[in-house]
């Protein structure tokens, strides 16, 4: 009966150890979903075409759409982060929801018809990159530049927001680290030591001191209420935020009120000079 015991106890150590194996090596397929475009889609973008916009970066192509319009104090560039599994040329179809600001909507590696592989490394270099490109090409004061993260997006936000000053940031379901989301979700095995792509916001977050508002899905499953106002507590600057209640992680920007508030945010930034 010992020795039975003792055989079962080592199988499930070893399966234990190889699922540790399996996560660490694989764990970039856990964190990033790229989503390409497809040829019905690619239909549907047409008409969005002259606003598209290619860039090199470190010998890969980065491709995107901006909106530009005038820029200045009262309508800033705003620069928006998508999700982990979100191709962002969705948020064209809601261009009719801002009012005179430029947008600019970039795919991270590997989304849309961007190349490469996404990486935390190569989100953040990537998106200063862009945030330099822009505001130097087309001479928009950093200033006039407002940071729009969603969910993984957020963590990219910050950490802009951090080494550049902007104008506003505004986070979309944010989250203080992702390791403490894996632990939520797996407490069961050391993703402190597993995980090599922590998007650690929390740890940066006091150091920026350009205003923030956070919009949370009141009834986020991914991202927990309590790891979405953690970064707003620890964040530097002036920040609050607004709690969808019904909204959940993927639906948040379905309800009227995210975009009230998105509004009623851009307005009062409006009037602030930086």
């Amino acid at each position: 009966m010992k020795t039975t015991i003792a055989n079962l106890l080592l199988i499930l150590f070893i399966f234990y150890c190889v699922t540790l194996a399996f996560l660490y090596f694989k764990q970039s397929s856990f964190i990033f979903f790229p989503t390409g475009i497809s040829k019905s889609k690619e239909f549907l973008l047409k008409q969005f075409s002259h606003f598209e916009v290619n860039i090199n970066h470190d010998g890969f192509n980065l491709h995107g759409w901006f909106i530009n319009r005038e820029s200045s104090p009262e309508h800033p560039l705003i620069i928006y982060y998508g999700g982990n599994a979100e191709e962002v040329s969705n948020n064209l179809f809601d261009l009719e929801k801002y009012e005179k600001e430029s947008l600019l909507f970039m795919n991270y590696r590997s989304y849309g018809k961007s190349t490469g592989s996404p990486s935390q490394a190569s989100l953040f270099s990537d998106a200063l990159f862009i945030f330099d490109h822009f505001s130097d090409t087309y001479s928009i004061s950093s200033t006039n530049i407002i940071l729009m993260g969603r969910s993984l997006g957020t963590a990219v936000a910050t950490y802009v927001a951090k080494h550049r000053q902007v104008k506003a940031v505004i986070l979309i379901s944010p989250f203080d680290s992702l390791v403490k989301i894996a632990q939520e979700h797996y407490p069961v095995f050391p993703v402190k030591l597993l995980l090599k792509q922590p998007f650690e916001s929390v740890q940066i977050a006091q150091e920026i001191t350009a205003p923030m508002i956070a919009i949370i899905a009141g009834q986020d499953r991914i991202i927990s209420n309590e790891r979405s106002v953690n970064l707003v507590e620890h964040w530097g600057g002036k920040s609050h935020y607004v709690t969808i209640k019904d909204a959940g992680h993927n639906t948040i920007s379905n309800y009227p009120q995210y975009w009230d508030t998105l509004r009623l945010f851009m307005s009062k930034m409006a009037k602030i000079s930086v």
